[in-house]
C-alpha cells in the first residue's frame, strides 16, 4: 500500500469509522475518505432511544470520536454529502455536488433507514420515526410530560423508546401486528413474557393489532388498525424494522439480496468493493445460509476487519452476534441465532429481573438470552462459537455451566 492509495468510504455510523481506525492502525498511509450523507460528526445510534432521548446524554456525548480525531488521523472528512453513483469498473463515485472521486478500494457502509408499512412513517410533526439524531430531536420536542405517545411495533427499538417515553411522563400505548412482539425469534413464552413486563411498567399494549392508516389533524393523529378500529395520540412513532440502504450497490451492479451480499472478508461481488454493518449479508459458515445483522457490535468489528481486508489482510469474519436492551431499568443481553432452534429452555423471571433463556438445535446451544445474567450470555456466546453441546435437562435448574460439563461428562 503507497500514499499515492485513496480507500473511500461510504458512510458515517459506526462500520466506517472503525475502518478509518483500523486502517491507520494497520499503517495504510494513503488517502481516508470518510463521505456521511449526515451534517453531523459521526455518533452512537443506540443512546438515541435511550440516554439521548430522555436527556441524560448531550449528544457530544454520543459522538463516536471528537472532531480533532479525524484530523490526528489524518482522515478526511465530507459531511453532508451524498454519493450519488459508484462506478467499479472505473472505481469513481460520484458525488450529489457533481464532483467526482478516484479510489483503490471502496467500503459501503450506508446502514439501513426505518421500514415505513406502506408509507406510515411520513414526515409530519406528529408522525415520525427513529434512524438519526434529527430524528431523536424530533421525537424528544415531543414527548413533554402528559403527552400520549403510539409507538407501531413492539421490537426492541419501539420498547426502548416507550420507557423513555414513559420516564419522562407521556402515556404510551404500544401497537403491535403479531400475537406478541418477536415471537417468532424469541419464541412465543418469552415474547408474552415481554408484553407482560411492558404492561407492568404502564405502557398499553395491543397485540393482534396491524395499523393500516393513520390520519394527521389538529387534534394529533387518528390511527386506524385493519378491522377499522381508531385510536387517536398527541403523537405516533413508527418503529417496524429497518431497510438496508442498498441502493447505491444495487445501481452499481453489485450483488444484493437481504442487504449487499459479501464474502467471509466483507468483498462485494466487485473484490476491490467491500461492505460492513447494518447493510452487508455475508456468509454464517457455524450453521449455514447467510446473515445480515443490525447490531452496534457486528457493525464495528466488521468494519475493522473489512478494513484490513482492504489492506490485503484477508481473513474470514463471523462472530457470533450480541447485543443489548435497556428498558424499564433492566438490561437484556441476546448472542447468537435464536431464530434457528427447535426448543428453549427457560430459568427465572424476566419480570423480576434475573432470567435467562438458552436456545437449541438439537443439544446445540445456538442462542442465549439474559436478563440480569450478563455473565452467562458472554459464556453462551463462546460457546456457540464452538458449537458446543449441552444437557438441555441441566440447564434449568443448574445453570448453563453446569450443563455443557454434563454433556462433556455423557
Amino acid at each position: 500500500m503507497t500514499r499515492t492509495q485513496s480507500f473511500a468510504l461510504v458512510g458515517g455510523g459506526m462500520a466506517a469509522v472503525h475502518a478509518a481506525e483500523t486502517l491507520r492502525l494497520e499503517g495504510f498511509c494513503g488517502r481516508v475518505l470518510l463521505i456521511s450523507e449526515e451534517n453531523r460528526l459521526p455518533y452512537d445510534r443506540p443512546p438515541l432511544s435511550k440516554a439521548l432521548l430522555t436527556g441524560d446524554m448531550t449528544f457530544d456525548g454520543c459522538l463516536l470520536r471528537p472532531a480533532s480525531w479525524y484530523d490526528e488521523y489524518g482522515i478526511d472528512l465530507m459531511l453532508g454529502v451524498r454519493v450519488q453513483s459508484l462506478d467499479p469498473h472505473t472505481s469513481r463515485l460520484r458525488l450529489g455536488t457533481g464532483a467526482e472521486i478516484r479510489f483503490d478500494r471502496a467500503l459501503i457502509a450506508t446502514g439501513a433507514r426505518p421500514q415505513t408499512l406502506g408509507g406510515l412513517a411520513n414526515s409530519s410533526d406528529t408522525v415520525l420515526a427513529l434512524r438519526t439524531a434529527d430524528d431523536a430531536e424530533k421525537i424528544r420536542a415531543a414527548l413533554v410530560p402528559g403527552t400520549h405517545l403510539a409507538v407501531i411495533g413492539g421490537g426492541f427499538i419501539g420498547a426502548e423508546l416507550a420507557s423513555s417515553a414513559t420516564a419522562l411522563g407521556c402515556e404510551v400505548t404500544m401497537f403491535e401486528a403479531t400475537a406478541a412482539p418477536m415471537a417468532a425469534v424469541l419464541g412465543e413464552r418469552i415474547a408474552h413474557s415481554l408484553v407482560s413486563l411492558y404492561r407492568a411498567n404502564g405502557i398499553r399494549v395491543l397485540t393482534g393489532t396491524p395499523v393500516r392508516e393513520l390520519n394527521t389533524g389538529p387534534r394529533g393523529v387518528e390511527i386506524t388498525s385493519a378491522d377499522r378500529r381508531t385510536w387517536r395520540a398527541d403523537a405516533v412513532v413508527v418503529s417496524a424494522g429497518a431497510v438496508p440502504n442498498v441502493e447505491l450497490a444495487s445501481a452499481a451492479g453489485l450483488r444484493v439480496s437481504d442487504g449487499i451480499e459479501v464474502d467471509e472478508t466483507a468483498a462485494t461481488s466487485a473484490p476491490h468493493i467491500f461492505a460492513a454493518g447494518d447493510v452487508a449479508n455475508r456468509p454464517e459458515t457455524r450453521f449455514g445460509g447467510r446473515v445480515r445483522i443490525e447490531h452496534w457490535q457486528n457493525a464495528q468489528n466488521q468494519g475493522a476487519s473489512a478494513a484490513r481486508a482492504m489492506i490485503g489482510q484477508r481473513a474470514p469474519f463471523g462472530e457470533v452476534p450480541w447485543f443489548w436492551t435497556d428498558q424499564f431499568g433492566l438490561n437484556m443481553q441476546v448472542t447468537g441465532f435464536p431464530h434457528r432452534a427447535d426448543r428453549v429452555v427457560e430459568r427465572g423471571s424476566i419480570e423480576e429481573g434475573r432470567f435467562a433463556a438458552y436456545y437449541l438445535s438439537g443439544r446445540s446451544l445456538v442462542a442465549a438470552l439474559g436478563v440480569g445474567r450478563a455473565g452467562e450470555v458472554h459464556l453462551a456466546r463462546r460457546l456457540i462459537a464452538e458449537k458446543a453441546e449441552v444437557a438441555c435437562e441441566a440447564l434449568a435448574d443448574t445453570g448453563l455451566r453446569a450443563a455443557v460439563l454434563y454433556a462433556a461428562e455423557a
